[in-house]
């Protein structure tokens, strides 16, 4: 078995020095491709520019004569001169680029067969070679147990040493194999000197203090000679360190301890030499092992809070160190994701350690709003740095927006729940109003598509004693928020102005349309039960006619398309259903005040449009 684990890391290495020189080798020739045909360009403008302006004095009398005589034919010709030298300078830039490419296609096979493939061929043959060695010196007893560990660390420092050599000499990609190879070759020797049969004649804490002296040995390596891979190395070897040295105890507190620590000298190596591949493997890695200890630890909840936080806040500032610092010119997008995925790693872990504990939820909305205050600071810290801050700002306060739109769920419950939705979504546009700033809309759009999914799913059907208090404030709130919508210039960016407006105000018209329905259904059911059809026809009709005389005298077309179609609708329903099924009265009642009502509506329209045809 630990064996098959040395088979596994070795493939491991291999891997990774696998990608690590072919991204190497990618960079260096996109750098040369571009530099090169960035120079011929210019070459070519500045050429076609001296063509041209030649040509120009050249031609400059002709020009004045022929123009009076033929002014068409002069501007035709000059024309296809023109295309012909834009052709010949193509197919100049094209034979450039052929020509790079061939160069690359002749020398690719070679290189990467003796420069790369032969050299990594080379290293884990040597690293097999000497675990070969390690396991027939113990199978034949010739070299005493702390002589074949002695050996295997002097060859990974030989290595070391090598390839520190070679870096001065100008051989970057064979040092950085033997960098990879000698810290591999230190790690499995303090390994099988811990673990493996025959062996493990040192416990688990030298073992321990070996590999984090290894580690730090690969950290100041990488950096100091710009070796990408050796750092790789270095991280999996640090973050393998306790899994390789288990000792069957289930200390998840003190893994994560470690494990933090860990994370602030490989992000700091992330940060200084711009490796966010080191990010992203340190997050995985990390996240991993934060959602596995929620379910594996016992009496460690305020520790794991502590830790968990601790992983939340370096990950929120880490991926955009270089920015603040003013040392990058445009925004990583994969730094981006990882400050996104971070927020989520955490809301599931923190969701995962309540549930297992057994925590009132209280606590939970604890924690989300001090990590709410936490990010607002962090977001206006960046209100006065250049541009590229300001949309980091935005990225920023997304995510304390996002936190303070879930925090009501851990605090309040039945309708009061809807009730601070709603307020939460009107007090974000009120914001956004404002401060002119369409983000701000947009979370207060999203807050108020979960105001009504909560109302229409649970309020309307579960809370019915406490509907006409729910109501006021949800309706009020979407009728208020398009009052403010309609007296600011706020720029949504990604929607228009109007859409949001329309949709807000159809959604607040809607949700007060099934308010006085449920409400007056209920209230008609209790006395006169055979009245209800009659009953909801005239609302219906009435309710349709005041969003159309409201959408003619405010000119909003979107009210007067929903008052008609209303009104569409009753009267279908009052021939088509109603006419059917009450009984005599109603029916004649009903149709009665449709009539009156229709014949008044048919008058104030008409009346109404004379009166702007006359002015």
């Amino acid at each position: 078995m630990d064996f098959v684990i040395l088979g596994v890391f070795i493939l491991l290495i291999v891997i990774i020095m696998k990608i690590s020189s072919l991204s190497t080798r990618l960079k260096v020739m996109e750098k040369l491709l571009e530099k090169a045909l960035f120079e011929k360009s210019e070459k070519q403008i500045n050429t076609v520019r001296k063509a041209l302006e030649s040509k120009k004095n050249i031609k400059k009398e002709t020009i004045k004569k022929e123009s009076i005589q033929n002014p068409k034919k002069l501007s035709l010709l000059e024309i296809d001169e023109v295309k012909e030298e834009l052709k010949q300078n193509q197919s100049q830039s094209v034979t450039l680029f052929d020509k790079y490419k061939e160069k690359f296609q002749e020398n690719s096979f070679e290189e990467l067969l003796f420069g790369n493939i032969l050299l990594k061929i080379g290293i884990i043959a040597f690293i097999l070679g000497v675990g070969f060695f390690l396991k027939y010196s113990i199978d034949k007893d010739w070299i005493p147990i702390w002589g074949r560990v002695f050996i295997g660390i002097l060859l990974g420092i030989s290595m070391l040493i090598t390839g520190i050599k070679m870096v001065q000499n100008r051989h970057k990609l064979f040092s950085e194999t033997l960098f990879g190879g000698g810290i591999a070759i230190l790690y499995l020797s303090v390994f099988a000197a811990f673990a493996l049969e025959g062996f493990n004649f040192i416990s688990v804490y030298p073992a321990f203090i070996a590999m984090i002296i290894i580690t730090i040995l690969a950290g100041i390596i990488s950096v100091q000679f710009n070796a990408k891979s050796t750092a790789i190395f270095g991280l999996i070897g640090g973050f393998a360190t306790p899994f390789l040295l288990n000792t069957g105890l289930d200390n998840y507190v003190g893994l994560l301890t470690y494990m933090l620590m860990l994370n602030f000298g490989i992000l700091f190596i992330s940060i200084y030499k711009k490796w966010s591949l080191l990010s992203w493997m340190a997050f995985i890695i990390t996240s991993l092992t934060v959602l596995l200890s929620v379910w594996e630890t016992n009496n460690n909840f305020l520790i794991l809070v502590f830790l968990y936080t601790a992983f939340f806040l370096i990950y929120s500032i880490v991926p955009f160190v270089n920015e603040i610092r003013e040392k990058e010119q445009s925004l990583n997008v994969s730094f981006v994701f990882l400050f996104w995925m971070n927020f989520i790693v955490t809301m599931a872990s923190y969701s995962g350690l309540f549930i297992h504990y057994k925590i009132d939820s209280l606590y939970y909305a604890v924690i989300t709003i001090l990590l709410a205050a936490y990010l607002l600071l962090y977001a206006f810290t960046l209100t006065k740095k250049n541009v590229l801050l300001k949309n980091l700002f935005y990225i920023v306060l997304a995510q304390a927006l996002a936190l303070l739109l879930i925090t009501p769920v851990f605090i309040f419950e039945g309708n009061y729940l809807t009730l601070f939705w709603a307020i939460e979504s009107l007090m974000l546009i009120w914001i956004a109003t404002k401060s002119k700033e369409g983000t701000y809309g947009i979370f207060a759009f999203f807050g108020f598509a979960i105001t009504v999914f909560r109302y229409l799913v649970f309020d309307v059907f579960y809370y019915l004693e406490t509907l006409v208090f729910t109501s006021f404030f949800v309706i009020g709130a979407f009728f208020m928020a398009y009052k403010l919508l309609e007296n600011s210039n706020l720029d949504f960016k990604y929607v228009q102005n109007q859409v949001i407006k329309s949709i807000i105000l159809v959604t607040g018209v809607g949700l007060l349309f099934l308010f006085l329905n449920v409400e007056l259904y209920h209230l008609i059911k209790l006395s006169h039960p055979l009245a209800i059809k009659f009953a909801l026809t005239l609302l219906w009709i009435t309710f349709g006619i005041v969003l159309f005389v409201y959408g003619i005298i405010k000119d909003i077309e979107v009210v007067k398309l929903v008052g008609t179609g209303l009104i569409i609708l009753a009267i279908l329903k009052a021939f088509f259903v109603d006419l059917a099924n009450l009984n005599s009265l109603y029916r004649i009642v009903l149709f009665l005040i449709l009539g009156i009502i229709l014949f008044g509506l048919s008058y104030f329209y008409e009346n109404k449009t004379t009166k702007e045809r006359n002015k």
